[in-house]
């Protein structure tokens, strides 16, 4: 039966003032972190389309489920609603606290899962690591969903894991609401229930009569969590459009028919990116320390080690094999794992050699932090994350000054911004950086052509009638337009170019 005075008197008996002192310092850091400058970083192409989601969900409830027009599940839509209530003229802001929040989740619930598995101290580094490390600090402070799958995560496994060890009816609830709240966050939330099957090498032993009663009693108890989350995921069927989300799974991920006949078409690319992009963005030395942590924690506990050894290789072999795009924030829950692995490690190890792991880490970590929360240009992400959130296309250098130079305009008159692109790229990077207040409308075209431009003409004489390009570069003079500004993004690769449109001649 569950009871929460248990788990009072447990907290009252193992945690001390000084422990709620360390923690509560770590959480500071974390925010303060999290939030400096929260809002200046460039805007980025996918926080444009869910930040406007969540708006339009908010103003009409006949869209909560707007997310699945594009295949995505409608967590994150949701949870970001109450924080744009917030921050009405500020969207971005907003949008960006649902990972911040996201983000602590992912901390205490590593706090949880590192002190019951090694222990306090463990816990401590772990919380400390969390903080600092570059991958989980740059994702926490965008308005993507990545934060809150590796908050479902970290809390899947600890409870897992202490399903295995308790078979408590309760445990098993608990795990099951869990996952079917991260299966409303992304797809790839079901890699967690399909790696979760090899929790039983947990209990594992010589007495096949002990572990096969153990294995049953988990099996059913795993079942009936399975089930629980899938109650909770098929919400989404209230929505006819339901459907689309397997078809946006098939442009990422591999059917098995595809599988079968081409069974290493990614493979020999994802087999060296994925590890590339988990030690270039975590600074290289929190995966080594990982890795030691791994055979350090196989000498004393091999069945513990092998297990989470399987929640790194499991997913690093069906991704390897199945992804049709990777990403470096597609990983981010292995590198929890190792993270969880670099807290053993640094735990257990003599003190001179905790002091130069902390100085390596600390070194390693300092310059791509100080790049995430001061000189957002040069962070040295790995060149797919610079094209995406820096240098390209994607990238939102330029929204602000267009949004800024539109509403100083807007006190001549309503302004109008013909975008080019009606879903994500400028359209709704710009739409999702306007006030409630603002005067500004903006109309989304792909292509924007000068037939667009035309039919448009006739707004000009009650409006200011502006036009942002993000990808052409060519712009014939016949078009009836004049170049107010060109945004040139950093490494001189992409811009955005600003013009306004001209009446019609008489």
């Amino acid at each position: 039966m569950f009871d929460i005075t248990m788990y009072v008197k447990w907290i009252k008996k193992n945690i001390r003032i000084r422990d709620y002192f360390t923690y509560k310092i770590i959480a500071l850091v974390y925010f303060a972190t999290r939030l400096i400058n929260l809002d200046k970083f460039p805007i980025f192409t996918d926080e444009g389309i869910y930040i406007r989601w969540a708006r339009v969900a908010w103003h009409d409830a006949n869209w909560r489920f707007i997310s699945l027009t594009d295949g995505r599940q409608p967590l994150q839509t949701w949870l970001t609603i109450p924080f744009l209530k917030f921050f009405p003229d500020n969207l971005l802001l907003g949008g960006r606290l649902f990972a911040v929040l996201s983000g602590f989740i992912s901390l205490i619930g590593i706090f949880a899962l590192t002190y019951y598995l090694f222990g306090k101290r463990a816990s401590f580094i772990a919380g400390a690591l969390y903080v600092l490390t570059p991958f989980f600090l740059f994702y926490d402070r965008l308005a993507l969903v990545d934060s809150m799958i590796n908050a479902g995560f970290v809390w899947s496994l600890f409870f897992l894991i202490l399903l295995a060890r308790t078979l408590r009816l309760d445990v098993a609830l608990i795990y099951g609401i869990v996952s079917g709240i991260t299966l409303l966050a992304k797809s790839s939330a079901k890699l967690f229930l399909v790696t979760g099957v090899v929790t039983p090498i947990l209990f594992l032993q010589k007495n096949y009569k002990i572990f096969g009663k153990k294995l049953v009693n988990f099996l059913l108890l795993f079942g009936l969590s399975i089930i629980i989350a899938l109650v909770l995921y098929n919400v989404q069927r209230l929505s006819p459009f339901f459907h689309f989300v397997d078809e946006k799974n098939n442009t990422f991920v591999m059917t098995f028919d595809q599988f079968r006949q081409t069974p290493f078409m990614r493979f020999p690319v994802n087999i060296w990116m994925i590890p590339y992009f988990i030690f270039s963005e975590s600074a290289y030395i929190l995966p080594i320390f990982g890795l030691a942590g791994l055979i350090l924690l196989y000498k004393k506990n091999w069945k513990l080690a092998s297990y989470l050894a399987l929640w790194i290789l499991i997913p690093y072999m069906a991704i390897s094999f199945f992804a049709i795009v990777v990403y470096p924030r597609y990983l981010i829950f292995i590198v929890t794992t190792l993270l969880v692995l670099a807290a053993y490690f640094l735990a257990k190890v003599k003190k001179a050699v905790f002091i130069v792991g902390a100085v390596l880490f600390l070194l390693s970590v300092s310059y791509f932090d100080y790049s995430i929360l001061f000189a957002m240009d040069k962070i040295p992400l790995p060149p797919v994350d610079r094209w995406q959130y820096v240098e390209g296309i994607s990238a939102g250098t330029g929204v602000k000054e267009i949004v800024d130079y539109a509403r100083g305009r807007s006190s001549e008159k309503p302004v109008v911004i013909l975008a080019e692109g009606n879903f994500g790229v400028v359209g709704d990077m710009l739409e999702s950086s306007l006030r409630s207040t603002d005067k500004i409308t903006i109309k989304g075209y792909w292509p924007l052509e000068e037939k667009n431009l035309i039919e448009n003409q006739g707004l000009v004489k009650n409006n200011v009638v502006l036009v942002a390009f993000s990808h052409r570069t060519d712009f014939p003079g016949i078009w009836p337009i004049t170049l107010i500004k060109k945004y040139d993004k950093p490494g001189g690769l992409s811009s955005f170019t600003l013009f306004e449109l001209k009446p019609k001649e008489r």
